[in-house]
């Protein structure tokens, strides 16, 4: 998990769960077929919880140094009116590697992408399509999904693609050290019936698996690159685009040209891309305005400023903020090991003047953890928890906390909404100390077992996905590894559902259970926001915070 760009948020956030792949949000009908559409995200195993923990400590890329086209005409257009054949964006982290078993998404996403394929792709309403694999099925048990290859396809260096390929990139991506070798953590081996037909065989059914696919898990470098001592810096893919060394510099300019051998180039119309690493917001934001760049990251705060500058603002619902209220067994602060004290937390917070004041009412306030467009969204449960401090309190004197108790929270100063926090969760008789943590050091923080609770921004994504991260109790944001009977034996039903009715049911169920006893105090669902240069179209991913290379085209 990687640290961000500063957020929608704030200007200069704290790092929020990248996690990877990131930035995902939830298709509005996950499993249209049992084969086609699945949800997202396998078990955290505990190293894979460190990897992520360690990922996210990684500073964010450089500054802008450079600039591409003429101020004023974006892309490096004529200024005539032409549609622009190169594509300039700012990116707010610096590239991490090339090495398809390190790949990351999120904003790193925009690196990788112009010179590797997936096996899968997933469309702009989240729906499974086909990439590498022409089309796929799952056995009966959902133990084995076979894959049916293009034939027409060749690495760069001139390496055939075929199910060898495809067998060598999983095993790569498993046995690597990247935050993504999750991903395919449930397959157990690769299996090559014929040259162009790949099974994939897991030890349990995965309902992620299909969506990882279309992310890092389904990446696929020449199966010749994968271990080359630079394979880092100099990847070698079927992609779109070639990584032109000569013109690219770390941390300041990747350049990409055309691959002339491409297999479907009418999907990619620019010529030439160049990417730049650029942390700070309102550096990305004035090369927006002076035409040196065609897109970037932007935040709710700038959107006015963009939009009489003539930009083009794209925006879309994605991360959820809030509290996670982690201590459930009461381990660290035995008032939180009571279901009634994290009610009477969720009803002391007004998180609808929070999604107002902080968040410039870019977002949709919920008091549950699944987002408004997944199968386990329960619309009544929305507003759970409606602002009540008289509510707080007597759920607070029904646990025997009448005169309330202390609890100490994770400070960070980038988290504009820790003096609302603490004056209301103060005004019902929780009394907070914060705990001052650098910027740097939040993540493996608040990780650390120490806090009962803290704000953490994550993705409203996928349910299977969000079942995975934070609410089983291996998952990465489920700290305390608290578990239940009863909700387990909901997110087995969903595990083993036999359709799509199914599965939504099972999920609505895990949902309700999570909501009754109030293992999050959830805030709103954020919008990420996007700025284009007027002559750009762009397309957002439903699951990332940036969008994916094949989603800008010149406007029409």
């Amino acid at each position: 998990m990687a640290a961000p760009a500063p957020s929608a948020r704030h200007p200069e956030s704290p790092p929020r769960d990248n996690d990877d792949v990131r930035r995902c949000r939830h298709p509005s009908n996950p499993r249209t077929t049992r084969d086609k559409g699945v949800n997202m995200k396998p078990i955290r195993s505990r190293r894979s919880r460190l990897v992520v923990v360690a990922a996210a400590a990684l500073s964010l890329g450089l500054v802008l140094t450079s600039c591409a086209g003429t101020p004023g005409t974006p892309g490096g257009g004529s200024g005539d009116g032409a549609a622009p054949t190169s594509l300039t964006l700012a990116i707010g982290q610096d590239n991490n590697s090339f090495d398809t078993a390190l790949l990351e998404n999120g904003h790193r996403a925009q690196y990788w992408l112009p010179v590797y394929d997936t096996l899968l792709l997933m469309d702009k309403d989240a729906q499974i399509q086909p990439g590498l694999a022409t089309s796929w099925t799952y056995n009966d048990d959902h133990t084995v999904l076979t894959l049916e290859l293009r034939k027409d396809v060749k690495f760069s260096d001139g390496a055939a693609f075929n199910a060898a390929a495809v067998k060598a990139n999983v095993e790569h991506l498993k046995a690597g050290t990247g935050q993504n070798s999750v991903m395919v953590s449930t397959v157990e081996r690769v299996e090559t019936p014929s040259e162009y037909v790949a099974e994939l065989h897991l030890s349990e059914p995965n309902p992620a698996l299909l969506a990882y696919l279309t992310f890092v898990a389904g990446a696929q470098g020449s199966p010749d690159a994968l271990n080359n001592a630079d394979f880092a810096t100099k990847p070698v893919g079927s992609g779109p685009y070639l990584l032109d060394a000569a013109k690219t510099v770390q941390g300041t300019v990747y350049s990409y040209t055309r691959n002339p051998d491409y297999w479907n180039k009418d999907a990619f119309p620019y010529d030439t891309i160049e990417l730049k690493p650029m942390a700070e917001a309102t550096a990305r934001m004035n090369a927006l305005k002076a035409g040196q760049i065609d897109g970037a990251s932007g935040s709710p705060a700038t959107v006015a400023e963009a939009k009489a500058a003539g930009l083009n603002v794209t925006q879309q619902p994605l991360d959820r903020e809030g509290l996670l209220l982690v201590d459930r067994d009461g381990s660290v602060t035995p008032a939180m090991g009571d279901a009634r004290v994290r009610q009477a937390i969720n009803h002391a917070i007004d998180t609808e003047g929070i999604l107002k004041s902080i968040q410039q009412g870019f977002g949709t306030a919920t008091d549950q953890v699944f987002n408004t467009t997944s199968v386990a969204h329960v619309p009544e449960l929305d507003n759970a928890y409606p602002y009540d401090p008289a509510k707080a309190k007597a759920l607070l004197a029904e646990a025997g906390y009448a005169n309330g108790f202390d609890l100490l929270l994770p400070e960070n100063a980038s988290v504009a909404a820790n003096p609302i926090i603490e004056q209301q969760l103060g005004e019902v008789g929780i009394r907070v100390t914060w705990d001052k943590v650098p910027n740097d050091s939040w993540i493996t923080a608040i990780q650390s077992g120490k806090y009962s609770a803290f704000w953490m921004r994550l993705t409203a994504g996928d349910p299977w996905w969000d079942v995975q991260k934070s609410i089983l109790p291996e998952g990465v944001w489920n700290v305390f590894d608290n578990t239940n009977p009863e909700l387990q034996a909901h997110i087995d039903a969903a595990r083993t559902a036999s359709d799509d009715a199914a599965y939504a049911s099972a999920l609505q169920d895990v949902n309700r259970w999570l909501v009754k006893e109030a293992w999050f105090q959830p805030w709103f669902v954020a919008d990420t926001v996007y700025f284009t240069a007027k002559n750009v179209n762009v397309t957002m991913h439903p699951q990332n915070v940036v969008p994916y290379i094949r989603g800008f085209a010149p406007a029409s």
